[in-house]
């Protein structure tokens, strides 16, 4: 009897076991099931992913063998080989891949972490007929040279950085020697421009140069000549026009050539407004500039801009053309009274050849030209002055309407790397800040020992009406020579056309 039982406990166990088993299953089937087919659906996604990574890659060969074989086209006999360059994009899309592998504590940080930083240096040496108050009348920019001798005037220190997908910044601090030898500090910009607007627009915000013209915009070590040209100096003061404030612009679509459109508005007062409110005390023609508050929207400086180009020759033999035409205003008040307006026009046209085949951008072809207007009203005044009697009478001044017009066209050829030579003439005339004539004509030899450095000798005839009976030991016509030494250190950004 005691071995009995044995034997059902036997059956028992070969029934439980298996239907254990396959309860288990029912049970987690579902699961099991559901497992695989995200299983599977990750395999999909991870091979679809592979699968563009490698459409992308073969798309990013064919490109850069399409450019191979460009560059094997109009190469010199110097240039590289087929294998040689071949080599070079094995390599870069070796480098590419492992760079794309690499564990993210080895990557490079986004963009938002990363600023680009570059130093300008600009020294010039020379010498003029002028005496050194002389060049004060003759060099109105304040990064032009102004004293005989050496002049260390435009030293900048940019900072630039994407920010994130939606904003880029700039920043450009410039430090210079005066004529008296005293250091002086200035921010010249300091910016934020938009980069994901939808339809062609895109915001700026913060202190800027106005986009008036062509040289205005543009910082002095990407000028073609040392100076600023007259009638900027003349209507828009030594800084030229900048200020703080908000533009937006505007790339019209649908249209056969690229069509911008920009308006904005820009605080109205201090030395870099000098068309508008400018700074208290100055003295045009017989009115003197005093104090102006901003109360309404009336009271801000406003500019618009309108600008086309297209290039031409793309299917000839004989090089490409490209042309650029603008026209530009300016609005706003002035401070010789409540009823003081100012309005500056300008219209600019640029013309820029290159052949189709190039030696690292030479050579080529650039002649710019510009003319600016500014129409001046002055408000009535009453203004104090001694009667010479130790006392002061009060003297009215009537309202008045003073002009400046003027304009420069210059013109660069590159005739072999490194070389260029440029020719401009300027012409302004006023009766307001200035009164009368001044005429220039520069020539200038650059050369250029890299992308880095520019080595620049200008020559110059000024003749300026008055300079002579103004100025005691000058006389109106002068003579100028300088040598100009321009250095980049660090990544800094390309300049616009």
């Amino acid at each position: 009897m005691s071995g009995s039982p044995a034997r059902p406990r036997r059956v028992h166990s070969r029934l439980v076991i298996p239907g254990a088993v396959a309860f288990a299953a029912v049970a987690f089937a579902p699961s099991a099931h559901a497992d695989d087919a995200a299983v599977l659906e990750e395999l999909r996604r991870l091979r679809t992913e592979l699968d563009a990574e490698r459409a992308a890659r073969a798309a990013e060969r064919a490109a850069l063998e399409k450019r191979l074989a460009a560059v094997e086209g109009s190469a010199s006999p110097a240039a590289a080989t087929s294998d040689e360059i071949a080599s070079a994009v094995d390599r870069y899309l070796e480098e590419k891949t492992l760079f794309e592998t690499a564990p993210p504590h080895l990557t490079i940080p986004g963009s938002g972490s990363l600023i680009d930083v570059s130093l300008i240096l600009d020294v010039t040496f020379g010498t003029s007929t002028a005496t050194d108050a002389g060049l004060a009348s003759i060099a109105l920019g304040d990064h032009d040279p102004h004293v005989r001798g050496a002049n260390v005037r435009n030293e900048e220190l940019v900072f630039s950085a994407d920010v994130d997908p939606y904003f880029y910044g700039f920043l450009d601090l410039v430090y210079k020697l005066d004529e008296a030898g005293e250091s002086a500090f200035e921010l010249e910009e300091a910016y934020a421009v938009s980069t994901s607007l939808p339809y062609g627009l895109q915001a700026k915000v913060g202190q800027f140069f106005t986009e008036f013209g062509r040289t205005n915009p543009t910082h002095p070590h990407a000028w073609e000549f040392l100076d600023q040209p007259v009638i900027l100096g003349r209507v828009f003061g030594a800084d030229g026009w900048r200020g703080q404030g908000a533009r937006m612009s505007w790339m019209v679509p649908g249209t056969c050539f690229p069509l911008t459109v920009l308006a904005g508005f820009q605080n109205a007062r201090g030395e870099t407004q000098a068309a508008f409110l400018g700074e208290e005390g100055e003295e045009v023609g017989d009115h003197v500039t005093g104090t102006r508050d901003v109360a309404n929207l009336s009271d801000l400086a406003y500019h618009a801009r309108i600008e086309a180009s297209r290039d031409f020759g793309e299917g000839g033999c004989r090089g490409i053309t490209t042309v650029l035409a603008g026209v530009s205003g300016g609005w706003g008040p002035n401070s010789t009274g409540p009823k003081g307006r100012t309005g500056v026009y300008g219209a600019d046209l640029t013309v820029k050849w290159r052949p189709r085949a190039t030696d690292a951008g030479w050579p080529f072809l650039h002649w710019m030209s510009e003319a600016v207007f500014r129409d001046y009203r002055a408000d009535d005044q009453i203004q104090t002055v001694d009667d010479g009697l130790g006392g002061t009478i009060d003297v009215p001044v009537a309202a008045r309407t003073y002009e400046d017009w003027g304009g420069y066209s210059q013109l660069v050829w590159g005739f072999c790397r490194p070389w260029s030579v440029g020719a401009r003439i300027d012409y302004a005339a006023s009766d307001g800040i200035y009164a009368g004539d001044h005429w220039r004509a520069s020539g200038a030899l650059t050369y250029y020992p890299s992308e880095f450095s520019r080595i620049r000798l200008q020559v110059q005839y000024d003749h300026v009406d008055g300079l002579g009976s103004a100025s005691p030991g000058d006389r109106d016509g002068n003579f100028s020579v300088w040598l100009n030494f321009d250095f980049s250190l660090g990544k800094h950004g390309a300049h616009k056309f």
